[in-house]
């Protein structure tokens, strides 16, 4: 295997979906009744051979030749992605968890995150084409009429049209209240649109006829701030009641940025209604808009963790193969022995220590993003009330955790993998440097780290009273003292519990701190604090992959198999890597947010 190859964790992934969380379970109801075991393990299978075989193929060439604007001002992609977009949607992959009646193939979100980790590893620019669309067609279908859902949504997830967010504007950036795009009413949903909008990944493209943005305006005479903003439905161009292709909409490409990855996705800036002339159909009610854009942000939040367990994953792999390959210096202890035979470098302990770093990193952020993925699941199949506000819960407490611990860690661990592989690992004859430069990005768009932070601490863990907060502890209560007497994972169930009631701690100690300082206390040590509760709480997963890996493990054992049998391998490595991260990954991240409590020195005290 070369390490200039995409390796897809087939075990690990395959591990997580049929023994840990059962996906095939989720056939027992109706929403996701085709999606059996069997059917699951053959589209990864499928799935796997497409990421590499046709979507791989394309990332070093569309990375450097990237997007343009040609002389009649159409945004251009690089043209090796055309036939790969086109075979997505001809496959199902590109429209895979969305409405079956509309086109999609209405997978699970557990086996969409567990396919699409291939598919982002592969090439990030052109797999978030796929998503954007994906994303924007479900908002419409959750709260447009039934004529948009008609005329919009089934040429959105046949690739034919693809599709857009567009919320940041030049004065605005994150603060979204400040947005400054205006809706004009003409008649019924229809409203004249003015603005400019910045940052728009896909803004512009010709990998489809017709592209279909969502945005965020405010109409004339709405309140200020973000309660005053609606979303309008609003394509390039405009479509004729036959559902043809009609006259240009005045949506005109301003730019396109240069950037410092995912060079094959163009990145726009759109000026709307230059002549006065843009049209925009209004999604659900006035006034709404922004809980409404909310439902996609948190989708592509999720996304976007995705992203960084798909990268991370294929740099640890590319790092683990090029450790095994990569012959360089004696073993450190016959560093004296002048006939010492060279080794590969992944006998040296320093390249061990990393690889068992971005291993554990890797692990921990899939766990926690499928962990995730399957309370959405959960809450998506059941009919029962009181379960779909319990998954919910679990699902809006997790989702900045996700976004902002699968990307940050994904970062280190590319950055890992690059110091893994020296000096090549800075060339652009490896791929572990065009993974840095489109990873980098993710803990940056979608709301960076710092404003996940702030959801998390600010919002998350004070709703309801501090309910969704109180009730995570509670499950990793319950895990604890479920495996309180299990021998074999004592010394982790201890590191957890220690690590919990630390966590605890440090909530309490942001409660004192908000009741001293305002809000200015808390978000001193938000960022640290997301990151240490996210670890505890992907240690929480790893646990209950533990649990499971154990039981496998004793079962293999009791037909005679050996240590060195690939599977007990597997199975042992699951005990000895959370325990790994419990020690090591989450004691680093707890370093940072002890602060919090023993009140060290502030900051903010600080003269810059």
């Amino acid at each position: 295997m070369s390490s200039t190859e995409l390796v897809i964790d087939y075990k690990d992934l395959e591990f997580c979906m049929n023994d840990w969380l059962k996906i095939g379970d989720l056939s027992q109801y109706k929403k996701f009744e085709n999606f059996d075991t069997d059917t699951c393990n053959l589209m990864l299978t499928e799935a796997g051979k497409f990421s590499e075989e046709v979507l791989f193929p394309t990332r070093a060439e569309s990375d450097k030749v990237g997007c343009h604007i040609d002389e009649s001002g159409q945004g251009r992609v690089p043209e090796i992605i055309k036939k790969p977009y086109q075979k997505a949607y001809e496959l199902g992959w590109a429209s895979l968890c969305s409405d079956e009646n509309f086109g999609g193939q209405g997978a699970p979100n557990t086996l969409g995150f567990i396919i699409k980790e291939g598919f982002a590893g592969a090439n990030v620019g052109l797999s978030m084409y796929f998503g954007l669309t994906e994303g924007a067609a479900r908002l419409i279908l959750s709260f447009g009429t039934q004529e948009q859902k008609e005329t919009f949504v089934p040429n959105m997830l046949a690739g034919v049209h693809t599709g857009t967010m567009c919320l940041s504007e030049p004065q605005a950036g994150s603060d979204v209240g400040e947005n400054a795009t205006t809706a004009e009413k003409i008649e019924g949903d229809a409203y004249k649109i003015k603005g400019t909008k910045c940052w728009i990944s896909s803004g512009d493209n010709d990998l489809s006829e017709n592209i279909i943005h969502l945005v965020l305006a405010r109409i004339k005479g709405a309140p200020t701030g973000t309660k005053g903003l609606s979303l309008f439905i609003v394509p390039k161009i405009r479509m004729k009641e036959d559902g043809t292709l009609g006259e240009s909409n005045d949506v005109v490409l301003a730019h396109l940025e240069h950037k410092m990855g995912i060079n094959c996705s163009a990145t726009a800036v759109l000026n709307f209604g230059e002549n006065d002339q843009c049209v925009g159909y209004l999604l659900g009610e006035e006034h709404k808009g922004i809980g409404y854009m909310f439902q996609m942000m948190n989708e592509a939040r999720l996304g976007t963790a995705s992203l960084g367990v798909s990268v991370a994953s294929a740099a640890y792999q590319n790092a683990l193969t090029y450790a095994k390959e990569r012959k360089q210096g004696p073993h450190i202890n016959e560093l004296r022995n002048p006939e010492a035979p060279r080794v590969a470098i992944i006998h040296h302990p320093d390249v061990r220590l990393m690889l068992a770093n971005m291993k554990a990193r890797v692990e921990a952020s899939r766990a926690l993003l499928l962990g995730t993925a399957y309370y959405l699941d959960l809450y998506e199949a059941t009919d029962e009330e009181e379960e779909k506000k319990k998954y919910d819960d679990f699902v809006q407490i997790l989702t900045p955790m996700c976004k902002g611990f699968a990307t940050e860690a994904g970062i280190d661990v590319v950055r890992d993998g690059i110091q893994v592989l020296g000096g090549v690992g800075y060339t652009t004859d490896f791929p572990m440097e065009q993974l840095y430069r489109d990873l980098r990005i993710s803990a940056i768009y979608e709301g960076t780290t710092g404003i996940q932070a702030l959801d998390l601490v600010g919002r998350k863990m004070t709703m309801k009273n501090g309910a969704l907060f109180i009730n995570l502890l509670g499950a990793f209560g319950e895990l604890i003292e479920e495996n309180q007497e299990n021998e074999a994972l004592a010394s982790s169930i201890q590191l957890f519990s220690q690590a919990c009631e630390t966590l605890s701690n440090v909530a309490m100690g942001a409660q004192a701190l908000l009741k001293e300082r305002g809000m200015e206390g808390p978000a001193l040590y938000a960022t640290p604090m997301l990151m240490f509760t996210s670890a505890v709480t992907s240690a929480y997963f790893l646990l209950q992959q533990c649990v499971v890996a154990l039981q496998k493990r004793e079962e293999l054992q009791a037909t005679g198999a050996s240590d060195d049998n690939t599977e007990v391998v597997f199975y042992q490595n699951k005990l000895t890597l959370t325990h790994f991260f419990l020690e090591n990954v989450v004691g680093q991240y707890e370093c940072l947010v002890t602060p919090s409590i023993k009140k060290n020195l502030d900051p903010l005290q600080l003269a810059f």
